[in-house]
């Protein structure tokens, strides 16, 4: 079963040449609600090193982060879902899935579309499904 939320807030933005993508939903006291997507270029010898030369993936929180570890990330027109690899799945303590769902007017979903082949570029995981 899908770990997800309905996503209430999208946002991209380039910082210090990192592009973050961003879908948000309103935090609780105990828990908040976002996908952050990281990205940037070119890598440096240590990005290598330290296997930080892939996609960066934040789930609700730095304790659900990784550099890589995605199986799948599937672009839908309503929803992206995401499927991680057995290591990040056993650390998630489920079978690895990210489901958010959102509402995005076709300025902000080509938006999104265009971060997203950004940041995964070359990516054979990658699927523009929308």
């Amino acid at each position: 079963m899908p770990t997800g939320f309905a996503a209430t807030d999208f946002s991209v933005a380039s910082e210090n040449g990192v592009l973050v993508t961003a879908l948000r939903a309103p935090s609780t006291d105990e828990d908040d609600f976002y996908l952050m997507l990281q990205h940037k270029e070119p890598y440096t010898k240590q990005d290598v090193k330290f296997g930080w030369d892939k996609p960066y993936i934040e789930y609700c929180g730095q304790g659900w982060s990784w550099y890589g570890h995605i199986l799948s990330f599937e672009l839908h027109r309503d929803r992206v879902r995401v499927q991680m690899d057995e290591e990040a799945a056993k650390h998630m303590d489920n079978d690895g899935t990210i489901e958010v769902m959102f509402k995005l007017d076709d300025s902000q979903f080509a938006e999104l579309r265009g971060a997203c082949r950004k940041t995964f570029a070359g990516r054979s995981y990658f699927t523009d499904a929308a």
